[in-house]
């Protein structure tokens, strides 16, 4: 993928040029119209909450988007009462069902042999992010760059140690609906913006600069002091791959306590995707004293 300008706009364009978003924070996604055949069939469920967005007559022939057509989402997947919820969103999205709202966690990270559930809890992602820093990172230290969910899989970031004063979100979430060559299309909830729409993005898996992980990397950067608070190190994010897990239970276990399944979710979701307001904060500062998570 690229940057591109058209008529003094940025925009973000994908490696055959199939997609086009314009810059920065896009509700609506062009599409080339020669391959919406193609595009819809990658992610058919997904594509039928899209709606088409009538362009400008004014557009020139000469002018790229003529050849596109624009969209934006339907308004069963507009965001309503959860902005912070990205987690809950990106299931959503994952799932094809605006709807869901469930205890049970969506997606899983494959760890070797094994696999963790995410989401579950704060502790459950440290863990999950310490296990690929201490392993994959060491064996592979492009992982971060590198990670490339398939459709209906999602990206996450989770900070070196997660926050618990609430100056940072403790993690962020994003699932992917299309695909072009190595670049990967989400679609994402974000706090830091006064919108009820989600926001359309896309990330290269073999281009650093526009990697998922420098996209989202200063939001989750830490700082560590030594002891004579001198020497500042810094505490790099870690970006993990979200695999679709979810195997719907049968009726008879789905009915429990619907208040415990709101009070979990309460508790757990805390996360932006790119929230201004945290984001014009310092970056937290932990002393070495403390228990620095390994």
């Amino acid at each position: 993928m690229k940057i591109i300008e058209i008529d003094k706009k940025k925009f973000k364009i994908s490696d055959n040029k199939i997609f086009i978003l314009e810059q920065p924070n896009p509700n609506e996604i062009y599409i080339k119209t020669s391959f919406l055949i193609n595009v819809k069939l990658q992610n058919e469920d997904f594509y039928n909450y899209l709606q088409e967005i009538k362009q400008s007559s004014r557009i020139s022939k000469k002018n790229i988007l003529s050849e596109y057509t624009k969209f934006s989402v339907k308004k069963e997947l507009e965001i309503k009462n959860e902005k912070n919820d990205c987690l809950l969103f990106a299931e959503r999205i994952s799932l094809n069902n605006p709807n869901y709202d469930k205890k049970a966690s969506v997606f899983s990270v494959f760890m070797g042999k094994k696999s963790k559930k995410f989401g579950t809890s704060d502790s459950d992602n440290s863990y999950i992010a310490r296990q690929l820093r201490n392993h994959k990172l060491k064996s592979d230290p492009q992982h971060n760059y590198q990670v490339n969910p398939n459709i209906g899989d999602a990206y996450s970031m989770i900070p070196y140690n997660i926050p618990t004063d609430g100056k940072m979100c403790p993690y962020h979430a994003a699932s992917v609906i299309f695909k072009d060559n190595n670049t990967n299309i989400t679609l994402e909830a974000d706090a830091g913006i006064k919108t009820n729409k989600p926001i359309f993005d896309m990330y290269s898996v073999d281009d650093q600069e526009y990697s998922f992980y420098k996209s989202h990397m200063n939001t989750y950067l830490q700082h560590k002091l030594d002891k004579d608070s001198t020497v500042k190190t810094e505490l790099l994010p870690t970006v993990l791959h979200l695999e679709k897990s979810y195997k719907p239970k049968i009726e008879n276990n789905e009915t429990k306590s619907k208040t415990t399944n709101t009070q979990t979710r309460v508790s757990l979701r805390r996360s932006s995707r790119l929230n201004k307001t945290m984001k014009k904060s310092p970056s937290p500062v932990i002393s070495i004293k403390e228990n620095i998570m390994c």
